[in-house]
């Protein structure tokens, strides 16, 4: 809510970040009351990772906040530019982000807003949550219920809340009396977008969205990301839980869990976000006919692969003969038979021309290095192809071999690494 910009604080030499309430709570004096009593709890936040509040100025009648500037990305923009977060990287964003709520909740601040737009990560991985307070700037609707809830009424505000919808808790979008547990499910909401790229309730609409989250149940972020252990889909399952009574009590229960996961994983590297295609996930609208034939084919292709003798396999021809369907329709049918299947996509660069088609392999192969099956794919690499290893050092650094594998392959060629591939 309201504009951020960036500024220099001339008196302390320091950068900061103003943000400029909109027009409508400036106007609205219960608005301001409530605003500047919620900033005031705000600002006696001491914790590393919230955004510090340094003043509540007004210049003009115009009131702002005057902010610690944070060098980074919101997780939304991440998630949208780099894809799906590697499991090692989402659970330690996502326990810093619960210790931040945490540390809200003891003092009983309940942020009422939590959403990925309102978590910010620097380059280092430091998660800080913002807009403590701002989240109650709506009109109350009645004295019996929470009036400082997001409504039906604040919903159809321009400019809100498509996004902030879509993370409500049952008893928010009813406009009921909200406690800790609220922000516990909005936060499950993030962790489960932040793991599959996708949200846990979606809709065409508000009003879709909001039926969504009081009556049906999110698919398991591991059936969507078959990677994710199965001690991921209880956090979310648990933080999800239509009544509040059968969430954690508190947040730092739930930050327990995460960091118990986190204790689980292996390997220093955290590997790159890994882009998860949502259509290759969800049911098809309409049925796929005419390429029977060659399903049929990569299907057993497929099966060779899973007993041992698989091959790979390109699908070539002209463009737009609907090579990308084919293939899509094939990932759908595979990940329905075999749900742990795990699947990883390279890109294509146009402008690198032919020259350069080893580079999807790159990063898919890099991706899948992430995984559960790291160690088992990283052993056969190093023996049946040293040169690709060397292209992906954060891998193998730990290993104490990459020195060895660049001694063996100097002087390689991208013609010998698409050989080893």
């Amino acid at each position: 809510m309201g504009e951020v910009y960036k500024a220099e604080d001339t008196k302390l030499g320091r950068t900061v970040a103003i943000k400029v309430l909109p027009e409508s709570a400036n106007e609205n004096l219960a608005a301001k009351r409530r605003f500047l009593k919620e900033a005031q709890s705000a600002s006696a936040l001491n914790h590393p990772n919230i955004v510090t509040i340094h003043a509540i100025e007004e210049a003009e009648g115009v009131d702002f906040i005057v902010m610690e500037y944070i060098d980074g990305q919101t997780l939304k923009a991440m998630i949208e530019r780099e894809g799906a977060l590697a499991l090692a990287n989402l659970l330690d964003v996502g326990t810093q982000v619960a210790d931040a709520l945490e540390a809200a909740h003891e003092i009983g601040l309940i942020h009422r807003d939590v959403k990925p737009a309102n978590i910010l990560v620097t380059p280092r991985g430091r998660a800080k949550v913002l807009d403590f307070g701002l989240a109650k700037i709506v009109r109350t609707v009645a004295d019996n219920v929470d009036g400082e809830a997001l409504t039906l009424m604040n919903l159809t505000d321009q400019g809100t809340v498509l996004g902030t919808a879509a993370y409500m808790s049952p008893e928010q979008t009813r406009g009921e009396g909200l406690d800790a547990r609220s922000d516990i499910f909005s936060f499950g909401c993030v962790l489960y977008e932040a793991a599959t790229r996708s949200l846990p309730f979606t809709g065409p609409t508000m009003l879709a969205i909001m039926h969504a989250i009081a009556t049906s149940d999110p698919t398991p972020p591991g059936r969507l990301r078959p990677e994710l252990p199965r001690e991921f889909d209880l956090i979310i399952e648990k933080a999800l839980a239509k009544e509040k009574e059968r969430r954690y009590i508190s947040v730092a229960e739930m930050a327990e869990a995460l960091r118990s996961l986190r204790a689980t994983l292996t390997g220093q590297w955290l590997g790159a976000p890994i882009v998860y295609d949502k259509d290759l996930i969800e049911t098809r609208v309409s049925a796929f006919v005419g390429r029977e034939p060659e399903l049929k084919k990569l299907e057993a292709f497929l099966h060779q692969a899973i007993e041992g003798t698989g091959r790979v396999v390109f699908i070539t021809g002209e463009p737009g003969i609907g090579k990308t369907s084919l293939s899509d329709e094939f990932l759908r049918r595979a990940r329905t038979k075999y749900p742990a299947l795990l699947v990883s996509r390279g890109r294509c660069v146009e402008q690198y021309g032919t020259g350069e088609a080893y580079l999807p392999f790159l990063e898919a192969i890099g991706a899948l290095l992430d995984g559960p099956g790291r160690e088992r794919l990283a052993a056969t690499m190093r023996t049946y192809a040293p040169t690709w290893c060397t292209q992906l050092p954060a891998a193998f650094a730990s290993s104490g071999t990459l020195d060895r594998l660049q001694q063996e392959t100097i002087g390689a060629t991208k013609e010998r690494m698409m050989r080893e591939g």
